[in-house]
């Protein structure tokens, strides 16, 4: 027997608590997305009574979400920076706190300046097409590792109708060795391997290489840091995110890799999150 809007959303809370910080709103989410409804509808109709087709599917997601499954994966979508992108199991679920990095590279990049910018580990591709919708000027290059990771990139860059160049690459890689850069943003994986912190939440069931690089968390960030200066341009800036226990052991791989201007922003939950240093103009 089917049910009603109000009787679904209890039942589906009531379930959900044991795995979600917000029940109430998952469960909202996934009965609005089988309803293909926004939200408001479910207060609007209450008592509108679920088709058993809708019922039936709405009971299938929400026992996916209980494995647990990220509320991402299941609607396929996740807004970023006001922005709708598509997600998949192959990618990061998009941050709230990655907006920030974002925001500090369009501090860096003037409206009517034609930079190029490259965008290191895309995943979903949300910085580089954010930073490319918000500058159009801007020429910009994006790498990933795992082809899934680029088709999904490239899916979202052509949703929101921007050109960006997708290079297959761990990294620097199979970057062109001529290329330069007049900025360079990452968000790379930087979680410790035995942080107890990856067995919490849906972090399972996100991609491990999108979260750890290795046992210290550092490895990427040193990397990204190290090679940077061989593809910037002298006076060009690095904007990478790290965890928020970070901060002095990445200053001090921009330290090392003779980066100046070296300092650290809190995200919104005045956690230290995303350094930015530059390269000095004459090197």
């Amino acid at each position: 027997m089917s049910e009603q809007i109000d009787t679904a959303i209890r039942w589906a809370t009531k379930q959900l608590e044991t795995c979600s910080e917000s029940p109430r709103l998952d469960a909202e989410l996934l009965l609005a997305h089988c309803l293909d409804e926004p939200r408001s509808h479910l207060y609007a109709w209450p008592q509108q009574t679920l088709s058993e087709t809708c019922w039936q599917r709405f009971q299938a997601l929400v026992k996916k979400r209980l494995l647990p499954t990220p509320v991402a994966y299941l609607l396929g979508r996740r807004e970023f920076f006001s922005m709708e992108y598509a997600t998949t199991p192959a990618a990061l679920v998009p941050r709230p706190e990655t907006e920030l990095l974002v925001e500090l590279a369009l501090r860096e990049i003037p409206q009517d300046r034609a930079l190029r910018i490259c965008d290191l580990g895309t995943g979903t591709g949300i910085i580089a097409i954010t930073i490319k919708k918000q500058r159009p000027l801007t020429s910009v290059w994006a790498t990933d590792v795992d082809p899934a990771c680029l088709a999904l990139a490239r899916e979202n860059a052509l949703r929101h109708q921007v050109e960006i160049e997708f290079i297959e690459s761990d990294w620097y890689q199979n970057l062109p060795a001529t290329l330069r850069f007049d900025l360079i943003v990452s968000n790379p994986p930087y979680v410790a391997a035995d942080h107890p912190f990856l067995a919490q939440g849906d972090l399972p069931a996100e991609p491990a290489i999108a979260l750890s690089p290795g046992a210290s968390g550092l490895e990427a960030l040193r990397v990204i840091i190290d090679r940077a200066p061989d593809y910037l341009e002298p006076g060009g800036t690095l904007i990478v995110e790290h965890g928020y226990d970070q901060e002095a052991a990445v200053a001090a791989l921009l330290r090392g890799g003779g980066f100046e201007q070296i300092r650290c922003e809190s995200d919104l939950n005045d956690l230290p999150r995303t350094s930015i240093a530059r390269l000095p103009k004459a090197r």
